[in-house]
């Protein structure tokens, strides 16, 4: 018998992505660890789009398209971490 895929969010994939790296990561890197995990099954052809899509909605200091709760911020180099907020 087959186990479906827990329903969770992109961000809520990303949040578990980077809560087990514990470092910041691309948006590239973070697409490829969901895919591997088997978090999240995009039907979309470009699905590293669609993550740095939801990760930036909710990062903070960033202003259009914005929601909350905030769970990221992205770093000088692109990459994005995890804010204190995110990890309780």
């Amino acid at each position: 018998m087959e186990m479906e895929m827990e329903k969770r969010t992109i961000a809520q994939a990303v949040v578990d992505v980077l809560q087990v790296a514990k470092h910041p990561m691309s948006a590239a890197e973070i697409t490829q660890a969901i895919v591997d995990r088997k978090l999240y099954e995009f039907s979309a052809k470009d699905p590293k789009s669609i993550v740095r899509g939801a990760i930036e909605r909710r990062c903070e200091g960033n202003r259009k398209d914005s929601i909350n709760p905030r769970y990221f911020q992205k770093r000088s180099d692109g990459k994005y971490e995890l804010i204190e907020a995110a990890l309780q």
